[in-house]
């Protein structure tokens, strides 16, 4: 037995409820069983309840055993003074108040059906990589829907909450926090934090004193990088290039080290090299990185801003002196599909919670259903169940359902979870 299972069976009320009762006997009429409270305090806040036909308003206080309240150190605690229920699987002894008035206590354990509890038992134990992947082609589209929303909009509170870190570490510079959080998708998923680092140490206000030369913007990145390597007369140039530059802005101090970035089981057209150069054309380009991004009115205003090429070197070579056997070309579709899901809508869903415009958070939304769905092992595990992935709304929203509540077996705070054990499939 665990508290998040009997947060469930209490909010949803999951259990015989005919002829209640307090463990001294008092009726219990249950009329709301309150709000779950995510932060410190009682478990469940404004409650209502009669107790032998007395209304009380209040907070609900769950634990295993009703020893527990002491174990916790309730006793000691005024949060709790308010509590007009306390609702435990098993009753071991009397709880009371600071002021030493009895708090009633309602006992599941024998009220509850058994096999609600095998049921959350299989979910718990079950090893499938979804723990409901058996019962989940019976559940109702209403609840994976539902579902569905509830985790989109958790995803991109997560990834507002990334941008607001950078805000603040950038002291409210926006343009600063959304070159930052670019640089960083630029760096995919394997060389993202590398490049974060990059960003921070070589200031976007620094690269727009020169961003009219596209050498000089490519100078000061593969330098302050530490990815130069002498191999042609194009890595001499701009290693003498970053030199002048390391002196003028004090750049040396905080430059990066070749062997922080990773090229092994990646494309060439993936290699930092390249997608450096393809941002140093960025730069050079685009004047304002967060009116781009929270300005645009659609999506293809976006992706025609991040249609470029890289330099004609980089795009005959994937490394220094090393040349490729074909042309390498600018950011590809999906590439930019990316940047946009992941760069683009949360800066946009943070400047939104910002300023308080709710407006913004419809596009954002907007945004995701009219991008095309992303291809990776998750969404096809959800494919394989019969969700459909069609949109980035979809394969987002799939990610995170199966980040935050499947492999936590978070099924009791799913909807999914929830409607099977309410309504089990036979």
């Amino acid at each position: 037995m665990n508290e998040a299972f009997l947060h469930y069976l209490w909010q949803f009320q999951q259990f015989e409820k005919s002829d209640l009762r307090t463990s001294t006997k008092d009726t219990i009429t249950v009329l709301k069983t309150g709000f779950y409270n995510t932060n410190s305090g009682p478990d469940f806040i404004n409650a209502r309840i009669l107790i032998n036909e007395i209304e009380w308003v209040g907070n609900v206080e769950i634990h295993i055993k009703s020893s527990d309240w002491k174990v916790h150190k309730h006793q000691e605690d005024e949060a709790y003074n308010n509590v007009i229920l306390h609702v435990v699987w098993e009753n071991n002894q009397l709880i009371v108040r600071q002021d030493g008035s009895l708090i009633p206590t309602l006992e599941l354990k024998s009220i509850t059906d058994f096999e609600l509890i095998n049921k959350y038992q299989y979910l718990i134990d079950n090893q499938s990589i979804i723990p409901c992947q058996e019962a989940y082609s019976k559940v109702s589209d209403l609840s994976k829907f539902a579902m569905l929303d509830k985790v989109l909009t958790k995803r991109l509170q997560q990834k507002a909450a990334i941008v607001n870190e950078l805000f603040e570490n950038n002291k409210g510079d926006w343009e600063e926090t959304a070159y930052q959080l670019l640089a960083r998708n630029f760096g995919f998923k394997l060389n993202s934090d590398v490049f974060l680092r990059l960003a921070q140490n070589l200031p976007l206000k620094v690269l727009q004193k020169h961003r009219d030369n596209l050498f000089q913007i490519e100078s000061m990145f593969f330098g302050q990088a530490g990815l130069i390597e002498i191999y042609d007369e194009y890595a001499e140039k701009l290693s003498q290039e970053y030199e002048f530059f390391a002196i003028k802005f004090s750049l040396k101090a905080r430059q990066l080290n070749s062997y922080e970035w990773k090229f092994l089981r990646t494309r060439p057209a993936n290699f930092p090299t390249i997608r450096l150069a393809q941002l140093a054309k960025l730069v050079t380009q685009q004047q304002s990185f967060f009116s781009l991004f929270t300005q645009s009115n659609s999506i293809e205003e976006i992706r025609n801003a991040l249609k470029i090429e890289q330099s004609s070197y980089w795009q005959e070579h994937f490394n220094f002196g090393k040349t490729s056997n074909k042309k390498l070309l600018g950011l590809g579709i999906s590439s930019i599909n990316n940047i946009i899901i992941n760069t683009a809508i949360p800066l946009l869903a943070f400047y939104a919670e910002k300023i308080g415009n709710h407006e913004l958070i419809n596009r954002c939304i907007n945004f995701l259903e009219n991008l095309p769905a992303e291809e990776n092992s998750i969404c096809d595990i959800w494919k394989n169940m019969g969700l459909s992935i069609k949109t980035a709304f979809d394969s987002q929203a799939s990610i995170e359902l199966y980040n935050s509540f499947c492999t936590k077996k978070q099924c009791l705070q799913c909807n999914i979870g929830v409607e099977i054990l309410k309504n089990p499939p036979e």
